[in-house]
């Protein structure tokens, strides 16, 4: 992990991510015809969670966030069968069909923000080079967690070359998209 770092778990391996991947698609048909459209919400509200989520397993000597975790919900699905708990996951599918795209991992998912947090020092990094950079923008249409690349606007890089940070979940989408040493 010391590697890698970054939020590697939650593009490569989170089964969650699959499911929540579908529901995008299925939302950006929707917000092409007009039908909805994506409402960002504040990403501090993440650390928001993961401080109830951590007072609250710390209070009860419980982990509620693992009877909310659709992870967890689809992992006991597939072992023991089917339970009024994928009501839960098809709510937060829903919600992130209708309201906000990925909803459970870019806003409340204390997993991911754990991991990017653990992995920051990580040697593995996806930088940007703004001597190369044309501002097209193509790597945030692609970015699965687009705010990682605010940097590529142009004017609000405040080095040549920069990290994009522990947030980016290294899927690779925006090296493929960008020109050659961008």
């Amino acid at each position: 992990w010391g590697v890698v770092g970054g939020r590697v778990f939650c593009s490569w391996v989170c089964p969650n991510h699959l499911f929540a991947e579908w529901a995008e698609m299925l939302h950006l048909r929707l917000a092409r015809r007009g039908l909805v459209r994506d409402h960002p919400i504040h990403r501090g509200v993440r650390s928001v969670f993961w401080v109830l989520f951590a007072v609250l397993a710390f209070a009860t000597g419980q982990t509620l966030f693992l009877a909310l975790n659709p992870i967890g919900i689809l992992s006991r699905a597939v072992v023991y069968g089917a339970s009024l708990a994928l009501l839960w996951v098809a709510a937060l599918l829903g919600f992130e069909i209708l309201y906000a795209r990925r909803a459970w991992g870019r806003y409340v998912c204390p997993i991911g923000l754990t991991y990017g947090v653990l992995g920051a020092g990580a040697p593995v990094k996806v930088t940007f080079d703004l001597e190369v950079c044309a501002h097209e923008g193509e790597c945030r249409k692609v970015c699965e967690v687009s705010h990682v690349l605010d940097l590529t606007i142009k004017g609000r890089a405040e080095e040549p070359k920069l990290d994009v940070g522990p947030d980016c979940t290294r899927c690779g989408l925006c090296v493929d998209v960008c020109p050659p040493r961008v």
